[in-house]
């Protein structure tokens, strides 16, 4: 088996600065997020988003995985920015949505399904294959109430997200779920949180899996979720444009390096590189996680309580 990079990005918040808003479009619950986008476009940068997308691509990744949020108000022109972005980068990429990119309801084809080429073959959840590793995507984000910026699976996606880790995991592959909201209550707000999180947990309780990896939070953060063979490491990240002098919310991405185990199955080693606002970038130690660990080799990014 070949080893694995796989870079791990969420909550980009492309600018919006470039783009024409009319009044038009803020007639819904958009207003209040362009309200809150005067607030956040000076926390959320360009310039650290680059840093970030540069120290990527000098590590040479075999995919990047981006958990949700490439937008801010999920305007249609927006995500026809988000393609041209994606389209630019250079190396694969697979794609989840978040809240922000379904913050109302929208036309598929003129929104997130610009983004499709960036996915695997929909409905969700999709599977892509890197090698030895299967990216499952879950679709969480769905329009919300104003002041909401919650979401779910539901029962169908849930179904099927069981029978894509059950075939997977029959076919010896490494089991990546991608999803925008962190699936453990304790790590969100009620309003922002996952509200079928039990339904979540009991698919990997009942499946398994080796890696979910989430954003939403703009924290960087790892936990874990009982499955079969042992702990399922449960790893959120910063936005990946987040100007903050706080190393687990400034501009960040995991990079997880996933290898054969001794005693079979997978090694996954993940590392968070963190974009500093005085230009340092600096990194945790590897937290490592081998099959039926019952705790990581070494915590070197910030664990909820």
């Amino acid at each position: 088996m070949t080893d694995i990079l796989i870079a791990h990005a969420s909550d980009l918040h492309l600018t919006l600065d470039t783009l024409r808003i009319r009044a038009r479009d803020l007639l819904n619950k958009r207003a209040l997020s362009y309200l809150s986008w005067q607030r956040r476009r000076l926390i959320h940068r360009t310039d650290m988003l680059r840093r970030v997308m540069a120290d990527i691509t000098a590590h040479k990744v075999d995919m990047l995985a981006v958990t949700g949020d490439l937008t801010n108000l999920g305007l249609p022109d927006e995500c026809a920015q988000a393609a041209r972005w994606l389209s630019e980068l250079p190396m694969p990429v697979t794609v989840v949505p978040g809240n922000h990119d379904a913050l109302v309801s929208s036309d598929w084809h003129q929104s997130i399904g610009r983004w499709a080429p960036w996915m695997g073959p929909l409905p969700f959840p999709f599977v892509r294959r890197v090698g030895p590793v299967a990216l499952i995507g879950i679709n969480s984000a769905h329009p919300t109430p104003c002041f909401q910026a919650s979401g779910d699976i539901g029962a169908h996606q849930a179904a099927r997200l069981a029978d894509a880790l059950e075939e997977t995991g029959r076919q010896g592959l490494c089991r990546v779920v991608m999803i925008h909201h962190p699936p453990l209550a304790r790590l969100t707000p009620r309003r922002k949180s996952l509200r079928d999180a039990d339904r979540f947990a009991a698919c990997i309780a009942r499946h398994g899996a080796e890696l979910v990896l989430h954003g939403h939070t703009h924290v960087s953060t790892i936990a874990t979720l009982p499955a079969p063979d042992g702990p399922v490491p449960v790893v959120g990240v910063a936005s990946a444009s987040a100007r903050s002098p706080d190393p687990a919310r400034a501009a960040s991405w995991n990079l997880v390096h996933i290898s054969p185990a001794a005693n079979g199955g997978y090694r996954t080693e993940i590392t968070r590189r963190i974009m500093l606002p005085d230009g340092r970038a600096t990194a945790t130690p590897p937290i490592i996680f081998t099959p039926a660990a019952s705790s990581p080799v070494h915590s070197g990014i910030s664990t909820p309580r």
